[in-house]
């Protein structure tokens, strides 16, 4: 088991390092069902796109992405990260991909979500986590609002993907929020 910086009761998050490049990281990017309802996927992914991405967001003082991993098997199974963090404002995107298949629907993006909204509200001290997602994406817009996230409003049009345009929902968290929704001192 590699160092967890964050634990739940089914995954661990930590730290994206080089070597999961190799791994499934590049296969999620050009799987249809995984990227059916994002911008990503869109043109065909390349090694060296990856790598580039990944040193960006290593660099960044303004991004902050983990590794996703499965506690029982130590499998890495997606990731999730803050993006675009705005210091002053206190604000940042949130974005998720479980690219293992057999991981949807079992909670584990609703845990994921959780652990880096406790990230972003008791480490970074953000005051708003927003999100953007495909209208037609039901089953990710459930697995938000279990973590938190509210409905703000739609985007019309704003994703183009297998020959179509689909709306897209914005969704937020705010630091009273999720303070107010936790249980207990």
């Amino acid at each position: 088991m590699a160092q967890p910086f964050s634990s739940g009761d089914k995954l661990y998050l930590r730290g994206l390092v080089h070597a999961d490049l190799g791994g499934n990281m590049a296969r999620w990017a050009d799987d249809a069902a995984v990227t059916e309802f994002m911008f990503m996927g869109a043109m065909p992914n390349t090694p060296e796109a990856l790598v580039r991405e990944y040193d960006r967001v290593a660099s960044s003082p303004n991004d902050v992405a983990f590794a996703v991993v499965d506690r029982a098997s130590d499998s890495h199974i997606g990731n999730v990260g803050l993006y675009a963090i705005n210091w002053v404002s206190r604000l940042a995107e949130f974005r998720i991909a479980i690219g293992e298949k057999n991981y949807w629907g079992r909670g584990y993006g609703t845990e994921a979500t959780r652990l880096t909204l406790a990230y972003g509200f008791r480490h970074l001290n953000l005051n708003c986590i927003f999100l953007g997602v495909n209208a037609e994406h039901t089953a990710a817009i459930r697995s938000y609002q279990k973590a938190g996230f509210v409905h703000e409003g739609g985007m019309r049009q704003i994703i183009y993907r297998n020959g179509r345009y689909y709306d897209g929902v914005r969704m937020s968290v705010l630091r009273d929020e999720y303070f107010n929704a936790q249980p207990g001192p």
